[in-house]
This record gives C-alpha cells, structure tokens and sequence, in this order.
C-alpha cells in the first residue's frame, strides 16, 4: 500500500479527501442550482403532508408526493454528506 509524504496515511485516502474537498467547493459555488435551503424546507413540508390521513383520499397525489419525498430526501442527504 502507498503511503504520503507522512509516511502515515496512506494516498487513496488524500486522494478522496481532496475529491471531496473540490466537490463541496463546487457545490457551494452552484449554491443557486442546488438551493439547500429550499429543498429541506420542501421536504419538510411534503412530509407534512404525507403526514395528513386525508391525502389517501387522492392516491395519485400522495404517490406524486412520496416520489418528491424521495427525491428531496437523496438530494438533501448527500448535500449534507458533503457539508459534513
């Protein structure tokens, strides 16, 4: 296994976190694309709404809802995967 210039961890690893260093800086560059905000605050709301036993009443829309739920839910949990 090859190792940096430390001789202690090894270059994959440095690899990676520099990967993941330039990917949060574009993500944070596309803020407006991405708008963070926006999406946990729908994904929030879209949870309340799922939430709401009257919604099964139309199952068109509570699937149209659930398939937005999920598709907020992966964008906002790798945004935070690259934040943290």
């Amino acid at each position: 296994q090859r190792f940096d210039v430390t001789g202690r961890i090894p270059v994959e690893i440095n690899q990676q976190t520099n990967l993941l260093e330039d990917l949060k800086a574009r993500t944070e560059a596309l803020g407006g694309t991405f708008d963070y905000a926006a999406k946990r605050d729908r994904l929030e709301e879209v949870g309340r709404e799922l939430e709401n036993p009257d919604i099964w009443n139309d199952p068109d829309k509570a699937q149209d809802l659930g398939r937005e739920r999920a598709r907020l839910e992966d964008i906002v949990s790798t945004l935070d995967a690259l934040h943290s």
